[in-house]
Order: structure tokens, then C-alpha cells, then sequence
């Protein structure tokens, strides 16, 4: 059996995830492995498999407090996005002392990395295709994509075709949206 044959053997066989995250790590590192091989081998996503792997960086105290079960798996993959130690043990605190649950760790670290407080509401899928409709009757060869996520809004206008089909649309969209501004 090769090394790369037992390191995956030892992987299956734990159920420590720093053990597992550190040998995954050494797999990618040390032997190039890709994250798809390793999805193949283990069965794990992944997803899965890159949390494990950042998780090996988190500093010894955040290690200490999943062990001492002061917080959950889920709160370790949440903040292990978070590259700054001075941040992780900031949001480690904070979810210590006010007791975060993970959804709310998730908006925490969403602040951290986005700089964006989270809240609102967003556009309802019904208004999303009363949108969609109005702009088809108006330009029947543009395709719209209206996506929301909690960090950012974005409009995807599409048309197909070369300059001669596409640039009069494209210019009819731009003059309405300049004239809008003013």
C-alpha cells in the first residue's frame, strides 16, 4: 500500500477533524493531490474537504474551545473563512460571550469579510418575473437575470448576436437608463 493509499485509509479511520484536516492538507500539499481526487477517494464533498483544510490554520484557543465543546463544527467552518487571527479570535469571543448561534456567526463573519451589515428584504420572486415581463414586451431578444444574495444585487441584461444585433438594444437601454437619471 502507497502512502497516498494509507493516508486516505487514516482519514476514513478518524473521527478527529483536525487529524483529518491536517492529513488532507499534507495529501494536497505534499503529495498534489486535487481536492476532486481527494473527493473521489474519501466520498466527501468538496466542500467538505476545504473546510477541513482551513480549519488546520485556526488558532490553538479556537482548537481548545470545539474540543472543550464551547462551540460547534458548524461555528468552526463558518469562521475558518475568516483569514485574520485577530479577527477569528474576535468573532471566537463574541460568539462565546453572547452565545451566537450559527446563523448568527454567519452574519458576523459576513460583516467581517464584506464589511456589509446584513437586513432587509429582499425582491420577491413574483416581482422579480413581473420585472422580467416588463422588460421582454419592451426588448423581446434581451434576457434578464435579476440575482440577490445578502452581500450584493446584480442585473444581468444578455443579448445574443453579433454588434449589428446587439449594439442598437444595447444603446436603446443605455440612453433610457441616462434618461431616467435625470
Amino acid at each position: 500500500m502507497g502512502l497516498i493509499e494509507e493516508t486516505v485509509k487514516k482519514i476514513q479511520e478518524t473521527n478527529d477533524i483536525f487529524i483529518k484536516g491536517r492529513l488532507i492538507k499534507k495529501l494536497i500539499k505534499e503529495e498534489g493531490l486535487k481536492v476532486k481526487e481527494l473527493t473521489k477517494k474519501l466520498g466527501l464533498t468538496s466542500a467538505y474537504i476545504c473546510h477541513l483544510q482551513r480549519m488546520v490554520d485556526l488558532p490553538e484557543l479556537i482548537i481548545d474551545g470545539f474540543y472543550s465543546k464551547q462551540i460547534t463544527l458548524t461555528h468552526l467552518f463558518i469562521i475558518s473563512r475568516l483569514k485574520d487571527k485577530k479577527k477569528l479570535i474576535e468573532v471566537y469571543e463574541k460568539i462565546l460571550t453572547d452565545n451566537l448561534n450559527t446563523a448568527q456567526t454567519e452574519e458576523l463573519v459576513r460583516e467581517a469579510l464584506y464589511q456589509i451589515k446584513g437586513g432587509g428584504k429582499k425582491i420577491s420572486l413574483e416581482e422579480k418575473q413581473s420585472y422580467w415581463k416588463k422588460i421582454q414586451e419592451k426588448e423581446k431578444e434581451l434576457n434578464v437575470k435579476i440575482i440577490q444574495t445578502r452581500i450584493k444585487g446584480k442585473i444581468v441584461l444578455e443579448i445574443r448576436g453579433n454588434p449589428v444585433r446587439t449594439t442598437p438594444v444595447l444603446k436603446r437601454i443605455l440612453k433610457k437608463l441616462s434618461d431616467e437619471e435625470r
